[in-house]
Parts: C-alpha cells; structure tokens; sequence
C-alpha cells in the first residue's frame, strides 16, 4: 500500500526511556506507527537526530524524502503478440481494443476500436468528410452493424474459450 507523505503523524514519548522511540535530545519519537523508510531515516541518520526535536523540521524531511506513489504497472513493458514488441500497458490495452476492419466508403483495411460506435470508427481518415452529409450513408450503417455482430461474435468464443481452459483446470486434483 503507498504511503502518502501528508498523512504523517509524529507521536512523541513523555520521555526518552520508551523501548519503541527514537532517542533524541529531550522526547523520543515513536518508530512503530512509521512506514520503513522513515524508521531507517531516523535511526541511520545522526544529522536528522541533531534538529529531529523540531516537528517542523521531521515533517519537511519525510516529505522530501517519500517514496513516489506510481503503479510498477506503468512502468512495466510487456509482450504484445499482435505487433511481437515490448509496449507499455496502455499502449497494449489500446493494441487489444482495436481489430482490423474495411472503411465503410472506400473497402481499405483501418483499425477499428471495439468500445468505439460512433460513425469516424467505421470510415478511413481520408473520407472523414463524408460524416458531414446531411443524411449518414447506409454503407456506413451497414458497416456499423456488421461490426456489432462481429465483435459479439469475437467475445463469445473469447468467452468459450475461457471456460474451457477454466473447467479443465478445475478438474485437476491437488
């Protein structure tokens, strides 16, 4: 779970014989409610020690030194057997939404986005300004239907497929 630096919280001891502190000049610092990075800071560091009875001081420090809370996910590449490169995770998740389709005017090859329904997913670029026309083109609904059905179609056996690697790893003996 990250840690956001502004949820910090100093307790001090009454005095400086608590087991569980950071001994300082006059009051201790309790070290067990702080994230591992701040313990370590505490106890490895003599400079800190030196100005650590100033709360103030404490605070600016942590928050200087907090780890970044990013997902490793982003950070990650992964394989994308489509395109057989190493992407990120969003440009794989954009690489699976989108399958090959025909431009609904012209017949030429485009990507289409699965979740995308609108008229400009149907059409090439080039022929975008055929969408301005008063009356949309039946070659653009025809499309836009035959996509639908193509797309529930892909998911469906996606979906059966799915099934039958879970049921036969279901019937695996432990």
């Amino acid at each position: 779970m990250p840690y956001h630096p502004h949820d910090i919280k100093i307790e001090r001891t009454p005095y400086v014989a608590y087991k569980n502190a950071h001994r300082m000049n006059s009051r201790g610092i309790y070290i067990d409610n702080l994230p591992k990075y701040q313990r370590r800071l505490l106890v490895g560091s003599p400079i800190i020690a030196k100005g650590a009875s100033d709360d103030s001081f404490i605070y600016a420090v942590f928050r200087a030194l907090a780890p970044k809370a990013t997902s490793s996910a982003k950070r990650k590449t992964y394989w994308d057997r489509t395109t057989e490169s190493f992407v990120k995770i969003d440009e794989l998740h954009e690489n699976y939404n989108t399958i090959q389709w025909n431009c609904a005017i012209s017949g030429e090859p485009i990507q289409s986005n699965i979740n995308n329904f609108s008229l400009e997913n149907f059409v090439h670029p080039d022929y975008h300004d055929v969408l301005t026309a008063p009356m949309v083109d039946s070659r653009i609904l025809k499309s836009s239907v035959d996509f639908r059905k193509h797309v529930k179609k892909l998911l469906l056996n996606q979906q059966k497929e799915f099934l039958k690697y879970a049921r036969k790893n279901s019937k695996i003996d432990l």
